[in-house]
């Protein structure tokens, strides 16, 4: 009798076990297929001949002259004071290449008041880009973002993506930063 018990209890564990881890892997499936499944836009600009998706709810603005694309997260009730924001520069640079406008990019934005460091570096699969993550304090609020910059060369130019994300929610959107890198299409 006692064996028979055992044996009850025993394959009572397994199945609540069992149970429970499917319906963890599958919420973590859903959660993870649902936040990748975000819809995405286009723009185009013919004057700078570039093409970039971004996300369908982001906001497309030309608030600083100097770059050639910026795109802001809207703001929510529960959003901080930083919205996830990109922006894309380009900067002259002849008889340059990709390593030297690597270079260039990670030597500026060490000098930029606020620098706290460099944290991680890498290069796209491909070799269209270049990448670094960095992290800064917002000098006025003393408020820590991170910034992914993704360095491209191009007739010429060095072009500047640069992704930034309050430091409690880069992470969250890392992944769509890297969606957007790959959606830039320059023309040759």
């Amino acid at each position: 009798m006692r064996f028979k018990y055992g044996l009850l209890t025993l394959f009572n564990f397994l199945a609540m076990t069992t149970f429970r881890m499917l319906a963890l892997l599958s919420f973590l499936f859903f959660a993870g297929k649902n936040s990748m499944a975000q819809t995405f836009k286009t723009y185009k600009d013919a004057a700078n001949h570039f093409e970039i998706s971004i996300p369908s709810n982001w906001l497309v603005t030309q608030s600083d002259p100097r770059l050639k694309f910026i795109a802001i997260h809207p703001q929510t009730e529960t959003n901080n004071a930083f919205p996830e924001n990109i922006n894309l520069n380009f900067i002259d640079a002849p008889h340059g290449n990709l390593d030297s406008a690597y270079a260039m990019s990670i030597e500026s934005n060490n000098a930029l008041p606020g620098f706290l460091s460099i944290t991680k570096k890498g290069t796209a699969t491909n070799g269209r880009y270049k990448w670094y993550i960095n992290s800064h304090k917002d000098l006025q609020t003393n408020t820590v973002l991170q910034t992914i910059v993704f360095v491209y060369y191009n007739k010429e130019k060095a072009i500047l993506l640069t992704c930034t994300a309050p430091f409690g929610s880069f992470e969250r959107y890392k992944l769509v930063f890297f969606k957007i890198a790959d959606s830039l299409k320059l023309q040759s």
